[in-house]
């Protein structure tokens, strides 16, 4: 395999990871979103929970995998990656604190 070849398969590995953990990271929001909604004790001790032990700690490593796919010459989240999300209808965005 050409160099070439293989620094474009690590960017699209890299694409489709960043990708599916901006997809985990969606559905971990809509969940905390959910808890707190239904504004009981435990619930919100949940949702504070997967802020802190899921949330920060996923967005952290995104964020490192981005970092890296840059070195790589690839733009995260416009490579093959999110075209795979975009074609099932899924967004991907950041975190809101």
């Amino acid at each position: 395999m050409s160099s070439e070849k293989s620094s474009r398969a690590v960017r699209a590995a890299l694409s489709e990871v960043i990708a599916h953990l901006h997809r985990v990271q969606s559905a971990l929001a809509v969940a905390v979103s959910a808890l707190l909604e239904q504004n009981a004790d435990i619930d919100a001790d949940v949702a504070s929970l997967l802020r802190t032990s899921v949330r920060d700690p996923l967005h952290e490593q995104i964020e490192k995998l981005e970092s890296l796919s840059r070195r790589f010459g690839a733009e995260p989240g416009t490579a093959a990656g999110k075209r795979a999300g975009q074609r099932r209808g899924i967004r991907t965005r950041r975190p809101r604190s």
